[in-house]
Order: structure tokens, then sequence, then C-alpha cells
């Protein structure tokens, strides 16, 4: 049968579901058996990283394209794609020690699972029709049924697990546990789902003339309006708010990102597989043609938000992946506009568009698995440029991903970074490297750090952290008993400025509890993470006798919400205290009260 170019197979429905659900059985136990052999030292780490990627891949490709073309035409064809990609995944394996390591690398997998879901579609129609292969309505429907297919299917998976597990609670209401029993061995639950969830998704192929996704899409293109508006208030107000507070201490890169990706998303959604399919309504057009123009300006602040965070902190496996996608996203954006731009065949272009730059995510996937674009190795030179260049505090030196998840170009990066610290007399970061290296988690190390760097950070805080009233003091025989998180936070605080450029911290002494003496007990206003005003009530006394607390405003019994300018006066001495059963720290026309 033939429809829109597109051939599908007509097979028996019974015949059909039970090879569907064969293979998702088979595919369950080839996964469950992996599973066991986790950690095996009699399995090479190689050999296993190559069989869980070519299982999973082969076992997801082949069951979606069953269907929609002949088994043995789909099961060649997975086939074909599961070998590419596992020697592509064996070879970025080889950056590490042991080859397994890379599962646990989300960065690498999520580009993996890229190429499986751009390489999917095009593989489907080329099964289907080769000359087709590149016919941006083909393209869109395999995309599209594939998605729904799957969705539904694991939906279906999801249903049939919640009414064995409520099966199994009735039935155990009267002392039957048949259920449990048969369904306790893990293989049994593995071979079961993925049999269950091929025959989802038999079922749904053969129900595909009335299950189609192009109702929801037809709902979310609803949303061109809505997302338009919110961008164009966005752009509007950049100016006004300016670039510096826009990219301030937290990185915008995430949110930008995730907006540009869902305005490309809502636009391509809005122009469907034809003309005849896309939006014919006025509004939607024009609110699709205004987004599609604002978009470079959109992807271009996201690229930038990418680009401010490499300067402070240098490349990481992370940040070339934000940077991929930004520039892929900007891409989009400009391409997008020309087309609006050009007028006449605006959609047709962006279609074509839509698919060379598919094409082009694929191209770059596959360099991403290969030593063209090793992250670990960009990263880990970008590490120690930093230091070379005298524009990274040991802080900000990304030591435990060279140590133990940046693979051997990390762990060579790092011998070379301890050269140069012994070479340079750099003791402390000598000291960091032996305990990196030493540390069996992050959180270890981290402790480590904080013990050495530990009268550091109380000279620093003792230089800039104003005490008031004037007169009072704070020793570092005090700071130094006090948790180390209470110091980083009010370091922290210190470190930013008041508008007058003046340590956004200080600390009031004072009886505000009775119970407690003046000098072992005060308020500490410092900037938060967010720009924000904090204040706290802590008792300043040695290890466990320290306290730090919510401070209210005991006349409005709300937590006050104070100005940036509060810190300024405080310092300034423009603050009393005054008695409300306990002592309030009074400014700005506010008290201050411990929380009880």
């Amino acid at each position: 049968m033939e429809n829109n170019g597109t051939h599908h197979v007509q097979m028996p429905g019974v015949s059909h579901r039970l090879i569907m659900v064969g293979l998702g059985g088979l595919a369950g136990l080839a996964l469950w058996g992996l599973g066991e052999r986790w950690g095996d030292p009699s399995v090479p780490p190689a050999l296993y990283l190559a069989l869980f990627a070519f299982v999973a891949t082969y076992a997801s490709v082949a069951l979606a394209l069953a269907g929609p073309v002949a088994i043995m035409r789909a099961l060649l064809g997975a086939l074909a794609f599961a070998i590419l990609l596992t020697l592509l995944i064996s070879l970025a394996g080889t950056r590490y020690v042991e080859a397994t390591n890379l599962l646990d690398e989300p960065v690498v997998m999520s580009v993996a699972a890229v190429m499986v879901l751009f390489c999917t579609p095009f593989l489907l129609v080329w099964l289907q029709d080769r000359s087709a292969v590149l016919r941006y309505d083909m393209l869109f429907d395999a995309a599209w049924m594939l998605t729904a297919r799957y969705a539904l299917a694991w939906v279906f998976v999801a249903a049939f697990w919640l009414i064995a597990f409520l099966s199994d609670a009735l039935l155990e209401l009267v002392d039957i546990e048949v259920i449990n029993t048969l369904l306790g061995p893990g293989w049994v639950r593995f071979g079961l789902s993925g049999a269950v969830l091929g025959l989802g998704l038999a079922v749904v192929q053969e129900l595909r003339q009335t299950l189609s996704p192009y109702p929801l899409l037809r709902l979310l293109r609803l949303l061109v309006p809505l997302v338009l508006a919110v961008v164009a208030v966005f752009l509007l107000a950049v100016p006004l708010r300016g670039l510096d507070r826009l990219f301030g201490e937290f990185s915008a890169g995430g949110t930008l990102l995730g907006a540009a990706a869902v305005a490309v998303s809502l636009i391509s959604m809005a122009l469907d597989r034809d003309d005849g399919m896309a939006v014919q309504t006025r509004g939607l057009r024009l609110a699709t043609q205004a987004l599609a123009v604002l978009m470079p300006l959109l992807t271009a602040l996201a690229v930038w938000a990418v680009i401010l965070r490499v300067r402070q902190y240098g490349w990481t496996p992370d940040r070339i992946l934000a940077m991929t996608a930004a520039l892929f996203l900007l891409a989009y954006g400009v391409t997008y506009c020309g087309a609006v731009l050009l007028r006449s065949g605006w959609m047709a272009r962006i279609r074509q568009v839509n698919v060379g730059i598919a094409l082009l995510v694929i191209v770059v996937s596959v360099l991403w698995m290969t030593p063209v674009l090793d992250i670990y190795r960009i990263s880990t030179a970008s590490q120690i440029g930093r230091f070379q260049n005298e524009s990274a505090s040991q802080d900000h030196l990304s030591l435990w991903p060279l140590a133990h998840e940046w693979g051997r170009a990390g762990q060579t990066g790092l011998v070379t970074l301890e050269t140069m610290a012994d070479t340079s007399g750099d003791q402390n970061l000598v000291q960091r490297i032996v305990d990196v290296r030493a540390a069996t988690n992050r959180y270890q190390f981290e402790q480590e750090v904080q013990h050495h760097d530990l009268p550091e950070r109380v000279a620093e805080l003792l230089d800039v952290l104003p005490v008031r009233p004037v007169g009072a003091t704070l020793d570092a025989e005090t700071l130094r008993s006090l948790p180390v998180f209470a110091l980083n936070l009010w370091l922290n605080g210190c470190r930013r400025k008041t508008a007058d450029d003046r340590p956004g911290c200080v600390l009031v002494k004072g009886a505000f509890v009775p119970s407690v003496p003046e000098d072992e007990q005060a308020m500490i206003l410092f900037f938060g993470d967010n720009g924000e005003t904090r204040v706290s009530h802590v008792l300043l006394r040695a290890d466990d006798g320290f306290v730090m607390r919510d401070v209210f405003d005991p006349a409005t019994r709300r937590w006050p919400s104070l100005p940036a300018a509060t810190i300024s006066e405080v310092q300034d001495g423009a603050f009393d205290l005054k008695p409300t059963g306990v002592n309030a720290l009074a400014v700005g026309g506010k008290l201050l009260a411990p929380s009880q």
C-alpha cells in the first residue's frame, strides 16, 4: 500500500504481534544479562562497552523500524546502524583507562542518544524509498510517528506494570502471592517489559490510521503567539536591564538554550510537513514569521552566555556540549530569519534548513566520538592554559574531573599540572593534587581542600568582614572553630561588592538573645548567590555550640525582604538595637529579630 510516497508493509496482525513480542522479550533479556555482568572482571571493559552499545542500539532501532518496513529489512537496517554506532562508541571508550567509564559520562551518552534520534528517521525513509531520503515531508512523518509509537508503547508498559502491582497487592490480601513469585526474578521483569513494549509497538503500528501525532502538533503550534510575546518582552527588557545583570553570577545560558530550542520546535510544528498542512490562519502565520525573525537575537544571547562562562572557568565537557548546542541553535535562528526575510517560499526554505542542519548534527555527533573532537583533551588543555596564564585560582581549577572524569587526557593533564606547580613552588596546589588522587569521592576531596585552606579563608574573612558597633572585634580563633560551610557562605558574600564598592557583608554584635553573652552572638548580613541580601542570627560558639538561624520582623511577623543598600547602611552605623522580648536590629525602618 502506498500513501504519500511512504510504503507501509501489511503483515498479518497476530504473526506481527508475536514477532514483536519475541524481539522485545529478547532485547529485555539481553539487557538484563549485560546488567548481571556489570563489573565482572572476567569481561574486558572494552568488550562490555561494545556489547552494551550494540544491544541497546540494535534493540531500540530494530523495534522502531519493524512495522513501518518488513521485519527482515528492519533487522538488517538496524544491524548496519548498530554496528556503526558501536564502533564509534568503542572508539570514544579508548579515551578512558577503563572503557566502561564512558557509560557514566552523561555528555558522551547524550551525544550517542542524539545520533540515534536523528539517524533513525533518515534510516526509516531510506529503507522505504531511497530516492526520498532527503524529502522533508517523509522525514517529518517518520520522526513524529516514531516518537508517537514509542511514547504510546511505553505508556502501555507502565500501565501493564501498574495493573500487575495492583493485582499482586489485591491477591496478597487473601494470602495469594503467585504474581510476586512469578515476577520476582530480574530476568522475568526485563523480558516481560521488553515483550510488552514490542506488543505495544505492534498494536500502535496497526492503528496508525487512527492514531496520529497531528492533533498534538496542532495544539502545540497554538502556543507560538505566547512564546513570541514572551521572547519579545524579554528582548525588549534586555537593554533596560543590561547585559551585566542578565549574565550575572549564575549562567543564563541554560534558560536561553531551552527557550531557543522551544522556539525552533514550535516553528517547525507550525510549518508541518508541507504548505498544505502548515498554519493557515493569518495571525498564526504572522506570529510564526515574527518568532523566526527574533530567533537570531535570542540564540546569539545564548551563545554569548556560554562564551562568558568559558572565559570565566575555561572549557569543560558540559560547556563544549552547551556551545555546540548554542551554535546549532544560532544556525537555526539565522537561517530561519533569512528565510522569512526573503519572503516568497519561506516555509519551504525553512524545511530544507531543517534537513540540512539535521544532517550536520549527525556529522558533528560522529566527530564527537572520534579524536577530532575529543572533549577531554580540549577541556584538559583549557585548564592547563588557564593555570599557565594565571587566569584561574586553585578553587576554579577542575582538579576532580581531571583526576577522575576526563579519562586518559585528564590524568595526563594532572601530571603536567603537578609538574608545573612543583616547578613554580606552589606546594598548596601540589597538596591538592595529592588529595584529589587519594580521595574516593568528590565530597571527601572538597573536605580535604577546605581543611588545608582554612587558615587562608579565616585570614581573608577577618580582613574583609566589617564588625559593628565600632570597637567590636572578631578573632581568628573564633572563626577557626566555626563550620567551614558558614565561613564559605560569608566569605562568598563579602567578595561580592555593594554599590559603593565595599564588601557585601557586615557582622553586628549585640545581646539579641538575653540568655547568651553579647560577645558570643551576632547578626550577619551578606549577599547571597542570587544577589539578595541575607541575614542570619549566629551564636559564635566553638564546635557543636555554633547555631545559625533566620531572622524575622517582629512588627509584621514576616521574613524581611531587605534592599541591597541595607549592608552599606549597617556598615555606616545607621542602625540601633531595640528590645522586642529579645533585642532586634533596627535598620532602614525594619526590625530584625532572631527566630525562636
